[in-house]
């Protein structure tokens, strides 16, 4: 199996209920709870009230630009991100899981905000030595006949999957997408990237769905280990 660096988490709530107050005071909330993480510049600007509710209105970053805090009427996210493989050391997705479980349950039971939707997303990639990555994928999930036309050759590569299924009392989607790319460093440097997006059933599916701070801490505890059983499955030799 290929060894893959976690280039990217996000934790985030979905609250399409949610309206913004007092931004100063939300704003103090996260930067209390984040045991210093945020401790970069924010931006709050005045957006027209008719502005998508997707459209972040808060955000909050730490100084080395690794975390980030986005607020929108729409959902919450937490976002750790790192751009080169040498970098930055990256917490692992338990850690990761950790500190969103306290962060999120502490912003659930302080405020009571409604929270219709969950979701865990996380980033990977591998550089391949002595391969393009498009063709490495090709190589690994394409039968022969297939690899000398269409797929000779193919400057970029991608798989999309997505399945849906009952797992610890969630019902989820669970999206896979398996491709060719570069990372945003100084070399591009060409990997193979695989972005595993877990997340409860929209609104529109589940309109009655109210997650409790219970809930939310037991969906964050459960999907980590779930995510490296999902690259396992697709890795494995």
């Amino acid at each position: 199996m290929i060894s893959f660096t976690t280039i990217k988490l996000m934790a985030s709530i979905f609250t399409p209920e949610f309206t913004i107050g007092d931004k100063l005071s939300l704003i103090n909330f996260f930067k209390e709870r984040s045991n210093n993480k945020f401790d970069g510049d924010f931006f709050s600007v005045p957006i027209p009230q008719d502005a998508p509710a997707e459209i972040p209105r808060i955000i909050l970053n730490s100084e080395d630009n690794s975390w980030k805090l986005e607020i929108s009427l729409q959902r919450t996210n937490l976002i750790f991100l790192k751009s080169n493989l040498l970098e930055i050391e990256d917490p692992d997705a338990l850690n990761f899981s950790k500190f969103a479980q306290e962060l999120f349950y502490s912003y659930k039971t302080d405020t009571d905000v409604k929270i219709q939707r969950l979701a865990y997303i996380t980033e990977r990639a591998s550089a391949i030595e002595d391969n393009s990555p498009s063709q490495y994928i090709a190589d690994k999930y394409c039968k022969d006949k297939y690899l000398e036309e269409p797929f000779n050759n193919a400057k970029q590569f991608e798989l999309h999957s997505l399945k849906k299924y009952h797992f610890e009392g969630f019902n989820i989607n669970s999206w896979v997408r398996l491709k060719s790319a570069n990372l945003l460093d100084e070399q591009k440097t060409p990997i193979v990237q695989i972005i595993n997006d877990i997340n409860t059933l929209s609104v529109q599916e589940d309109p009655e769905a109210n997650f409790t701070a219970d809930n939310l801490s037991g969906y964050l505890d459960k999907i980590p280990g779930h995510l490296e059983s999902i690259l396992d499955l697709y890795f494995k030799e």
